[in-house]
C-alpha cells in the first residue's frame, strides 16, 4: 500500500505541475499550445479503443525488441567478461562499434527490411544490445575472484560456475540495465514509427496529431509513459523474483 501510495502521490505531483507549465505556456505565447493534463486525459477516455490498438503495437514490438537484445547481448557479455581470450578480441570491437550513433542506420534499416514492424523492432534491439551488451560485461568482469575460486575448488565445471556465479552474481546488474533500457527502448521506438510511412503504433499516432490537435498527441503520450512505467514496474517485480536475497538483506537490517 505504501507503495502504491509513493505512486499516486508522484502522479498527482506531475499532474500539477503539468498544469502550471500549461499555465506559463499558454500566456507567454498568448495562444494554447501546451494543453493541460485535464484535456489530455479526457482524449484518453474518448480515444480509448485507438489508443489501445497503438499501445499493443507499440508494446508488442518493444517486448520484442527487448527480449531479443537480453538474449544476444547477455550471454556475449558474459563470456566476454570471463574469458580473458574473448575478452582481448572482443573488447575493441565493441568500444568502436558502441559509440556509432545506432538512430544513423535508420534509413538503412529501412531499405533492408522495409517499413513494417521488422525495422521498428531491429532498431530498437540494436540501440538495447550494446546497453545490454556492456552491462553485463561489466558485471561479470567485477565479481571477485575468490568466489571464483572457491566454487572451482569444490570441483565445479565451467558450465557450473556460470550457472551458479557468473548468472546470480550479474544478473542485478543486467536488470539494472533493462531498466534504463526501457527509457531508451521507447525513445527509439518513438524515431522508428515517426519514420515510418505506414503502419500504426503510439509515435506515428503522436506525430500525426502533434500540430492540430495536441491534446490528441499528449493522450498518445501518457499512454507510452504507461507502457514505460508498466514494463519498468514488470522488471522491478522479477528482480525480487530473481535476486531475492538483495531484499532479504534489506529487510532483516
Amino acid at each position: 500500500m505504501k507503495r502504491v501510495l509513493t505512486y499516486v502521490v508522484s502522479i498527482c505531483v506531475l499532474l500539477f505541475l503539468w498544469e502550471m507549465a500549461s499555465v506559463a505556456v499558454n500566456a507567454i505565447n498568448h495562444a494554447a499550445l501546451l494543453p493541460g493534463p485535464f484535456n489530455a486525459l479526457s482524449q484518453v477516455v474518448k480515444n480509448a479503443n485507438t489508443l489501445q490498438r497503438n499501445f499493443w503495437a507499440s508494446a508488442w514490438r518493444l517486448i520484442l525488441a527487448i527480449l531479443i537484445a537480453l538474449a544476444a547481448g547477455v550471454p556475449l557479455g558474459l563470456v566476454v567478461g570471463r574469458e580473458p581470450v574473448f575478452d582481448r578480441y572482443l573488447s575493441p570491437i565493441i568500444y568502436i562499434t558502441y559509440p556509432i550513433p545506432q538512430v544513423a542506420l535508420i534509413l538503412f534499416l529501412f531499405v533492408v527490411f522495409g517499413i513494417g514492424s521488422a525495422t521498428k523492432v531491429a532498431m530498437v534491439a540494436l540501440v538495447l544490445f550494446y546497453q545490454i551488451l556492456v552491462s553485463a560485461r561489466g558485471a561479470a568482469k567485477n565479481i571477485p575472484e575468490e568466489h571464483i575460486i572457491s566454487v572451482r575448488a569444490a570441483g565445479a565445471s565451467r558450465w557450473q560456475i556460470y550457472w551458479h556465479v557468473v548468472i546470480p552474481a550479474s544478473l542485478p546488474d543486467i536488470l539494472t540495465s533493462v531498466r534504463v533500457s526501457i527509457g531508451l527502448g521507447i525513445a527509439f521506438l518513438y524515431i522508428a514509427e515517426t519514420n515510418a510511412a505506414l503502419g500504426n503504433g503510439l509515435g506515428g499516432y503522436i506525430n500525426k496529431h502533434m500540430l492540430f490537435q495536441r491534446d490528441r498527441a499528449f493522450a498518445g503520450i501518457i499512454a507510452l509513459a504507461l507502457l514505460g512505467l508498466i514494463l519498468y514496474l514488470a522488471v522491478d517485480g522479477l528482480e525480487r523474483i530473481l535476486c531475492r536475497w538483495k531484499y532479504v538483506a534489506r529487510r532483516s537490517r
